[in-house]
């Protein structure tokens, strides 16, 4: 019992030390591992949509410190690197080359989802690398596919689609209609719901089945969703909508 009482104290002394020096540590343990806090990155002048996605994603962290030096980047951008023959190319659209630039009332970076998705899969299909996330978001928000407040509409995924000389229909919700298409080379874009990929809304596009059965998918705010292979019904079960292009 008198052991018991110890460790009690012991932790209650602990809890104690910890509430009162809880700003030193957590300021200190963030200074550990080079992770700026939310206030300090408001305090540096970051836009606070930045800072948002800073605190979200781990992944885009580099991208938001940089907006500093490369914030006002307007080089002309080249992604002819990126495109492989018969493969659907990965963009980001926290890319440096494209993610600071306007799209609607926000970066390109946070509200870009639709026309990077639609980049992928034009210049995968084409092969023309002019389309690339931004040129697809200027032309998209020239029509008026940008909805302020929520990003792309749908209608931009087979509208903006067909005018970029794509085929482009809706596709039914099923495990085979989705199997087939990619099966035949036809990459598949995905309105998701809150899930493994959003909390609210985002676009995705499914680019194949690998040898295990599994789907491949090419997310535009994330390279570690890219690189793993998803159970279809993993993604069914938070797809919204889906369109089909060759």
């Amino acid at each position: 019992m008198r052991r018991i009482k110890r460790i009690f104290v012991a932790a209650v002394i602990l809890l104690v030390v910890f509430a009162a020096g809880r700003t030193s540590f957590v300021q200190g343990f963030l200074n550990h591992w080079n992770v700026k806090s939310e206030a300090t990155l408001t305090a540096e002048g970051y836009p606070e949509s930045l800072v948002q996605l800073y605190e979200k994603n781990e992944e885009a962290r580099q991208f938001v410190l940089d907006y500093k030096k490369n914030g006002n980047n307007e080089q002309p951008i080249d992604i002819s690197s990126d495109v492989t023959d018969g493969k659907i190319p990965l963009f980001l659209q926290w890319d440096e080359r494209w993610g600071y630039r306007t799209y609607g009332d926000n970066f390109l970076a946070i509200t870009g989802c639709g026309p990077t998705a639609l980049s992928m899969v034009y210049v995968g299909l084409t092969g023309d690398t002019s389309m690339n996330p931004y040129a697809v978001a200027q032309m998209a928000q020239e029509d008026g596919f940008y909805v302020n407040g929520s990003g792309s509409s749908w209608s931009m995924m087979t509208e903006l689609a067909t005018k970029l000389g794509l085929s482009a229909q809706e596709l039914s919700l099923s495990e085979d209609s989705i199997r087939q298409e990619l099966s035949q080379g036809h990459p598949i874009i995905c309105i998701m719901g809150p899930g493994d990929f959003t909390t609210s809304g985002h676009f995705v596009v499914l680019t194949g089945v690998d040898s295990d059965g599994k789907i491949t998918v090419n997310d535009s705010n994330s390279k570690k969703n890219s690189n793993k292979a998803w159970k279809i019904d993993d993604l069914m079960s938070q797809i919204r909508d889906l369109w089909v292009y060759q």
